[in-house]
């Protein structure tokens, strides 16, 4: 069992639990793997790949925004998005490469046969 001393701090877990929760949602989550698969994104690009509102993806950026997940810039008229979270970074490194190796081990789905 691990002395006192030697458990996270509470400082640290606070950090981590606050910014697993910003993360935690679907849609911010899939932000998140958009953001870092795109060359500099922006709302736009993000609402319509994602087949959300504006205003739902605006709020849901926000809330990275807020936890220091995210930072925008504006580029000309469009305002770009990048991941600046190291820790987040890793985690979306990762669930990108799950899905990588899900769909290599997954055998390629029939098409349907069409109907005459």
């Amino acid at each position: 069992m691990p002395k006192p001393d030697q458990s996270c701090l509470d400082e640290t877990i606070s950090e981590y639990a606050g910014k697993l929760k910003a993360v935690g949602h679907p849609i911010r989550l899939k932000l998140l793997c958009l953001i870092e698969e795109e060359d500099d994104p922006c709302v736009t690009d993000l609402w319509r790949c994602l087949g959300q509102p504006q205003p739902v993806i605006s709020q849901h950026l926000a809330i990275l925004k807020e936890n220091g997940i995210v930072v925008s810039e504006v580029q000309k008229t469009r305002r770009v998005y990048t991941i600046t979270d190291p820790f987040i970074k890793g985690i979306v490194a990762k669930v990108r490469a799950e899905e990588a190796r899900a769909a290599e081990a997954s055998p390629p789905k029939a098409k349907p046969a069409s109907k005459r």
